[in-house]
This record gives structure tokens, C-alpha cells and sequence, in this order.
């Protein structure tokens, strides 16, 4: 009878490899109170310091997977060999727990932001061209309420439904440090020499200034108005503010825009 088990055995052997200490034989508690090197950082772990820095980000299965791909960390022998024989080896310290050092490398990066000094708001001169309109006046009170901005300078067309003194009363109202003026110029009159006082010293000029496409117009109707438009004002910015930041909220934009950065180059 034992013959018999003995063959089946050494056959079950052959066909399947037999499980594992660390997979069955081992009760489950063992397996979670040993250590095993993590192969991201070199580190020991145990399960629950394992398990609780994973989770989240895998799976229950895919860490259990990882966790039993991982190498068990063996404990060194308590006797010496050679001349340190007899001498107790020194307790190894403990590694900190993943999640923990995680919070502790927040709390540092939190403290040494806290640390940094705010630096102090700009005084930045900004010009808004066609302040009066639907897209320039919520503009505009976006810079009135901006720290950076000193000086806002409201300019449009004295056809404008909204005179553009008019805006800056009303945003000259707002609690802010910036001094807003309006400037306006009459319909066919050149902003070169109308937008000196207006332009001078600008670090960022917006021109949000130009028609809207109407029913049947073409892109090419559309470019010729508004890129005339645009010409005016970069004209008179590459004159009294070369050195400004120019932003252009214009239609058709893929043509314009590229037309005025060759103007303003010249």
C-alpha cells in the first residue's frame, strides 16, 4: 500500500511541480508578518506597510500578485564566524513605513513653500483697443481687477455704443490700485497720430478691435476690413511701445495674426 502511494507521488511530481513553502504551506499570517524587498527602492516591507501604500493605485489581486513576485528578506544568523565569533550582530533598523514617508515629504514641501516670500504685484501699463465692445469691456475689468496692472487705458471709436470714458467711470470704481483712463478717436482718423499719450510706455496692449463676420461675407471681405483695422493700431504700437506685448482677438485670426507679426518685424 505505501509502495503504491510512493509511486503516485513521484508521478504527481513529474506531471506538476509541486506548491511552494512560501504559497501553501506557510499559514497566511506568516506570510503577512514577513518582510520582502520591495524591488522599487531596495526596501523591506511588511505586508500591511506593502498593501497600504498600493492600494489606490492597483488592484487588490495585482498587489497580492506583486506582493508574491517580491523576494523575502532573510534573517542573518545571530553566530559569528571567524573572529566575530561569539559577538551579537547589531539590530537592524527598521525601515519607515512607504505612506508615512510620503506624508512626511508633503509636510517638508508644504513648509518650504509656505517659507517662500510673495513677491511684490507688478505696475504694468495695459492698453485695451476696442475696450467699448462686448469682448472688450469684460476684458477690460478682468485688467482693472488684476494686482500686476498700474495703468489701464481704455480706447475706441467715438461710434462705440459705449464711450470708452465711460467704461473707465465705471471700472474706475472698483477697489483696485489701477488708474483707469478712456481714450477715443473719430472714424477714419489714424491711431498713429491720435494713440500717443494713449500707447506710451504700454506693456501689454489687447486689441480685441474688428467686425464681426456678417451673413454672406467672405473670408476675404472680412480679412480686408479687419486686417486694416489691425494694421492701424500695430502701426501706432511699433511707434509708441515697441518693446509691448501685443495680444490680437481678431477674425479671420489664422490670417491676420501672421500679416501684423511681419508688419510689426518692419
Amino acid at each position: 500500500f505505501w509502495l503504491k502511494c510512493l509511486n503516485r507521488l513521484v508521478h504527481l511530481s513529474c506531471v506538476a511541480p509541486l506548491p511552494t513553502l512560501s504559497q501553501t504551506l506557510l499559514p497566511t499570517s506568516f506570510k503577512m508578518a514577513e518582510r520582502r524587498i520591495d524591488p522599487e527602492d531596495g526596501t523591506a516591507y511588511t505586508w500591511e506597510e506593502f498593501s497600504e501604500f498600493y492600494t489606490g493605485k492597483f488592484k487588490k489581486k495585482a498587489i497580492e500578485a506583486y506582493w508574491e513576485e517580491c523576494e523575502v528578506k532573510k534573517s542573518k544568523s545571530k553566530k559569528g564566524s571567524g573572529k566575530g565569533k561569539g559577538k551579537k550582530a547589531a539590530p537592524e533598523p527598521e525601515p519607515k513605513p512607504k505612506a508615512k514617508a510620503k506624508v512626511k515629504a508633503k509636510a517638508k514641501v508644504k513648509a518650504t513653500a509656505e517659507k517662500k516670500e510673495t513677491k511684490p504685484a507688478g505696475n504694468f501699463k495695459v492698453c485695451v483697443c476696442g475696450g467699448s465692445g462686448g469682448i472688450g469691456q469684460p476684458l477690460s475689468m478682468l485688467m482693472a481687477l488684476d494686482p500686476n496692472v498700474k495703468e489701464l487705458c481704455i480706447f475706441d471709436l467715438s461710434i462705440a455704443m459705449v464711450p470708452p470714458a465711460g467704461v473707465a467711470a465705471d471700472l474706475g470704481h472698483l477697489e483696485r490700485k489701477s488708474e483707469v483712463k478712456g481714450y477715443q478717436m473719430e472714424l477714419g482718423a489714424k491711431p498713429i497720430d491720435n494713440l500717443k499719450e494713449c500707447l506710451t510706455g504700454c506693456h501689454l496692449v489687447l486689441i480685441p478691435a474688428g467686425m464681426p463676420r456678417k451673413p454672406g461675407q467672405t473670408r476675404d471681405d472680412l480679412f480686408k476690413i479687419n486686417a486694416d483695422i489691425a494694421k492701424g493700431i500695430v502701426e501706432a504700437c511699433a511707434k509708441f511701445c515697441p518693446e509691448a506685448m501685443l495680444g490680437m482677438i481678431v477674425n479671420p485670426v489664422n490670417s491676420v495674426v501672421p500679416a501684423m507679426a511681419e508688419l510689426y518685424k518692419k
